[in-house]
Protein backbone atom coordinates (compact mmCIF):
# COMPACT_ATOMS: atom_id res chain seq x y z
CA UNK A 1 0.00 0.00 0.00
CA UNK A 2 2.93 2.73 1.02
CA UNK A 3 4.44 1.27 -2.67
CA UNK A 4 1.21 2.00 -4.29
CA UNK A 5 0.86 6.17 -2.73
CA UNK A 6 4.10 6.61 -3.65
CA UNK A 7 4.10 6.08 -7.41
CA UNK A 8 0.45 7.96 -7.04
CA UNK A 9 2.14 10.81 -5.36
CA UNK A 10 5.04 10.89 -8.05
CA UNK A 11 2.77 10.43 -10.98
CA UNK A 12 1.01 13.88 -9.71
CA UNK A 13 4.56 15.44 -9.24
CA UNK A 14 5.12 14.50 -12.54
CA UNK A 15 1.80 15.71 -13.98
CA UNK A 16 2.16 19.13 -12.14
CA UNK A 17 6.24 19.74 -13.34
CA UNK A 18 5.04 18.80 -17.10
CA UNK A 19 2.04 20.91 -16.97
CA UNK A 20 3.97 23.98 -15.48
CA UNK A 21 6.58 23.38 -17.90
CA UNK A 22 3.82 23.70 -21.06
CA UNK A 23 2.28 26.87 -19.43
CA UNK A 24 6.04 28.22 -19.68
CA UNK A 25 6.43 27.00 -23.27
CA UNK A 26 3.51 28.40 -24.53
CA UNK A 27 4.12 31.66 -22.92
CA UNK A 28 7.51 31.87 -24.53
CA UNK A 29 5.94 30.83 -27.86
CA UNK A 30 3.68 33.68 -27.59
CA UNK A 31 6.27 36.14 -26.94
CA UNK A 32 8.96 35.11 -29.43
CA UNK A 33 5.21 35.55 -32.00
CA UNK A 34 4.79 38.58 -30.76
CA UNK A 35 7.99 40.18 -30.69
CA UNK A 36 8.17 38.74 -34.53
CA UNK A 37 4.82 40.47 -35.36
CA UNK A 38 5.97 43.44 -33.56
CA UNK A 39 9.59 43.27 -35.50
CA UNK A 40 7.93 42.99 -38.93
CA UNK A 41 5.48 46.14 -38.33
CA UNK A 42 8.43 48.28 -37.68
CA UNK A 43 10.24 47.05 -40.17
CA UNK A 44 7.04 48.00 -42.82
CA UNK A 45 6.86 51.23 -41.29
CA UNK A 46 11.08 52.29 -41.18
CA UNK A 47 10.69 50.86 -44.88
CA UNK A 48 7.61 53.28 -45.80
CA UNK A 49 9.15 56.15 -44.22
CA UNK A 50 12.32 56.06 -45.65
CA UNK A 51 11.17 56.07 -49.33
CA UNK A 52 8.67 58.56 -48.50
CA UNK A 53 11.25 60.90 -47.17
CA UNK A 54 13.75 60.12 -49.99
CA UNK A 55 10.99 60.59 -52.61
CA UNK A 56 9.22 63.82 -50.99
CA UNK A 57 10.39 64.71 -47.56
CA UNK A 58 14.35 65.37 -48.33
CA UNK A 59 15.47 68.02 -46.07
CA UNK A 60 18.24 68.93 -48.21
CA UNK A 61 16.67 69.82 -51.23
CA UNK A 62 13.96 71.54 -49.40
CA UNK A 63 16.83 73.91 -47.78
CA UNK A 64 18.61 74.32 -51.43
CA UNK A 65 14.95 75.84 -52.24
CA UNK A 66 14.33 77.72 -49.75
CA UNK A 67 17.67 79.56 -49.47
CA UNK A 68 17.81 79.90 -53.06
CA UNK A 69 14.23 81.71 -53.40
CA UNK A 70 12.09 81.59 -50.81
CA UNK A 71 13.60 83.24 -47.81
CA UNK A 72 13.05 87.59 -47.55
CA UNK A 73 16.27 88.09 -45.67
CA UNK A 74 19.23 85.90 -43.39
CA UNK A 75 17.46 85.39 -40.13
CA UNK A 76 16.73 81.65 -40.82
CA UNK A 77 13.35 82.19 -39.67
CA UNK A 78 10.00 80.64 -40.53
CA UNK A 79 8.39 83.76 -40.50
CA UNK A 80 10.93 84.92 -42.85
CA UNK A 81 9.69 82.97 -45.38
CA UNK A 82 7.90 83.78 -48.53
CA UNK A 83 4.31 81.93 -48.76
CA UNK A 84 5.54 79.32 -50.79
CA UNK A 85 8.41 78.41 -48.62
CA UNK A 86 6.22 78.43 -45.50
CA UNK A 87 3.60 76.07 -47.02
CA UNK A 88 6.50 73.61 -48.18
CA UNK A 89 8.01 73.77 -44.46
CA UNK A 90 4.40 73.41 -42.86
CA UNK A 91 4.15 70.25 -44.78
CA UNK A 92 7.27 69.32 -43.81
CA UNK A 93 6.65 69.86 -40.33
CA UNK A 94 3.42 67.91 -40.76
CA UNK A 95 5.34 64.92 -42.04
CA UNK A 96 7.80 64.66 -39.09
CA UNK A 97 6.00 65.78 -36.33
CA UNK A 98 3.57 62.44 -37.23
CA UNK A 99 5.57 60.08 -38.19
CA UNK A 100 8.46 60.40 -36.09
CA UNK A 101 7.13 59.53 -32.90
CA UNK A 102 5.39 56.94 -33.98
CA UNK A 103 8.44 55.32 -35.58
CA UNK A 104 10.17 55.52 -32.13
CA UNK A 105 7.21 54.20 -30.47
CA UNK A 106 6.85 51.19 -32.50
CA UNK A 107 11.34 50.90 -32.02
CA UNK A 108 10.79 50.52 -28.19
CA UNK A 109 9.14 46.86 -28.84
CA UNK A 110 12.23 45.27 -29.80
CA UNK A 111 14.29 47.26 -27.77
CA UNK A 112 15.76 45.97 -24.62
CA UNK A 113 13.73 49.16 -22.75
CA UNK A 114 10.36 48.27 -23.86
CA UNK A 115 9.25 51.46 -21.63
CA UNK A 116 11.56 53.49 -23.19
CA UNK A 117 8.97 54.66 -26.47
CA UNK A 118 8.44 58.82 -26.33
CA UNK A 119 10.61 60.77 -28.38
CA UNK A 120 11.88 64.21 -27.47
CA UNK A 121 13.97 66.99 -30.04
CA UNK A 122 16.28 69.03 -28.10
CA UNK A 123 17.35 72.46 -28.49
CA UNK A 124 20.53 72.72 -26.37
CA UNK A 125 22.64 75.86 -25.48
CA UNK A 126 26.38 75.84 -25.50
CA UNK A 127 26.59 74.48 -21.88
CA UNK A 128 24.39 71.38 -23.31
CA UNK A 129 21.57 72.79 -21.44
CA UNK A 130 17.82 72.18 -22.59
CA UNK A 131 16.38 75.51 -23.93
CA UNK A 132 13.68 74.06 -25.44
CA UNK A 133 12.01 70.27 -25.28
CA UNK A 134 9.92 69.14 -28.27
CA UNK A 135 7.73 66.50 -28.13
CA UNK A 136 4.63 65.15 -29.99
CA UNK A 137 1.98 67.29 -27.90
CA UNK A 138 3.46 70.29 -29.39
CA UNK A 139 2.86 69.34 -32.40
CA UNK A 140 3.76 71.29 -35.70
CA UNK A 141 3.43 74.84 -34.11
CA UNK A 142 6.48 73.89 -31.46
CA UNK A 143 8.83 73.26 -34.22
CA UNK A 144 7.63 76.94 -36.15
CA UNK A 145 7.70 78.61 -32.75
CA UNK A 146 11.38 77.02 -31.87
CA UNK A 147 13.01 78.03 -35.16
CA UNK A 148 11.44 81.30 -35.27
CA UNK A 149 12.64 82.00 -31.14
CA UNK A 150 16.74 80.75 -31.82
CA UNK A 151 16.61 81.50 -35.75
CA UNK A 152 17.51 77.27 -36.51
CA UNK A 153 14.83 77.10 -39.21
CA UNK A 154 17.48 75.14 -41.74
CA UNK A 155 19.24 73.09 -39.43
CA UNK A 156 16.22 71.48 -37.77
CA UNK A 157 15.11 70.87 -41.70
CA UNK A 158 18.08 68.93 -42.09
CA UNK A 159 18.39 67.33 -38.47
CA UNK A 160 14.91 65.97 -39.28
CA UNK A 161 15.59 64.46 -42.29
CA UNK A 162 18.95 62.76 -41.42
CA UNK A 163 16.69 61.66 -37.79
CA UNK A 164 14.78 58.40 -38.56
CA UNK A 165 18.19 56.62 -39.81
CA UNK A 166 19.97 57.10 -36.46
CA UNK A 167 16.67 56.32 -34.38
CA UNK A 168 16.66 52.70 -36.81
CA UNK A 169 20.26 51.91 -35.80
CA UNK A 170 19.89 53.45 -32.13
CA UNK A 171 22.67 55.77 -31.56
CA UNK A 172 22.87 59.68 -30.53
CA UNK A 173 23.14 61.90 -33.18
CA UNK A 174 23.92 65.71 -32.49
CA UNK A 175 24.12 68.40 -34.79
CA UNK A 176 25.22 72.19 -34.52
CA UNK A 177 24.29 75.02 -35.82
CA UNK A 178 27.63 77.09 -36.09
CA UNK A 179 25.52 80.60 -36.71
CA UNK A 180 25.14 80.75 -33.24
CA UNK A 181 26.76 77.66 -31.35
CA UNK A 182 22.91 75.91 -30.53
CA UNK A 183 23.04 71.95 -30.65
CA UNK A 184 20.29 69.58 -31.80
CA UNK A 185 19.21 66.27 -29.91
CA UNK A 186 17.38 64.24 -29.42
CA UNK A 187 16.41 60.64 -26.87
CA UNK A 188 13.69 58.36 -26.63
CA UNK A 189 12.81 58.43 -23.15
CA UNK A 190 9.93 56.76 -20.38
CA UNK A 191 8.26 60.22 -19.87
CA UNK A 192 8.76 63.32 -22.45
CA UNK A 193 7.50 65.58 -19.37
CA UNK A 194 10.92 64.36 -17.32
CA UNK A 195 13.88 64.49 -18.92
CA UNK A 196 17.51 66.16 -17.65
CA UNK A 197 17.58 69.95 -18.02
CA UNK A 198 21.93 68.97 -19.05
CA UNK A 199 22.71 66.53 -21.82
CA UNK A 200 26.00 65.80 -21.85
CA UNK A 201 27.44 64.12 -25.30
CA UNK A 202 27.95 60.32 -24.06
CA UNK A 203 30.87 57.82 -25.24
CA UNK A 204 29.12 55.31 -27.58
CA UNK A 205 29.70 51.71 -26.71
CA UNK A 206 31.48 48.53 -29.27
CA UNK A 207 27.68 48.47 -30.28
CA UNK A 208 27.08 52.12 -31.01
CA UNK A 209 30.11 52.81 -32.64
CA UNK A 210 29.42 49.64 -35.08
CA UNK A 211 25.69 51.02 -35.86
CA UNK A 212 27.47 54.42 -36.17
CA UNK A 213 29.64 53.00 -39.07
CA UNK A 214 26.31 51.31 -40.82
CA UNK A 215 24.86 55.15 -40.75
CA UNK A 216 27.90 56.73 -42.25
CA UNK A 217 27.62 53.95 -45.28
CA UNK A 218 23.90 54.05 -45.33
CA UNK A 219 24.60 57.92 -46.33
CA UNK A 220 27.05 57.29 -48.59
CA UNK A 221 25.01 54.92 -50.43
CA UNK A 222 22.35 57.39 -50.71
CA UNK A 223 24.14 60.16 -51.92
CA UNK A 224 25.79 57.80 -54.46
CA UNK A 225 22.25 56.69 -55.99
CA UNK A 226 20.94 60.54 -55.69
CA UNK A 227 24.12 61.50 -57.75
CA UNK A 228 23.28 58.36 -60.13
CA UNK A 229 20.01 59.81 -60.72
CA UNK A 230 20.73 63.73 -60.76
Amino acid sequence: MVFLVNIGELNWTLIIILAVGFIALMIFLAIMINKGKYAARYKRFYKKMDRMITKKYNGNLLNEVLINSQMKDERNMYKSLKGKGKRLVRKYFDYYTKNLPELAFLKSFISSDKKKGQLVILFLNELDKVIFRWDKSKKMRGFIKSVNKYQMLTPLIGYLYELPLHIHEGVPYRMTNHDNGLILSYDIVKSAKHIKRKQKPKKLSKKELKAQERVQSTKLKKSQKASKKA
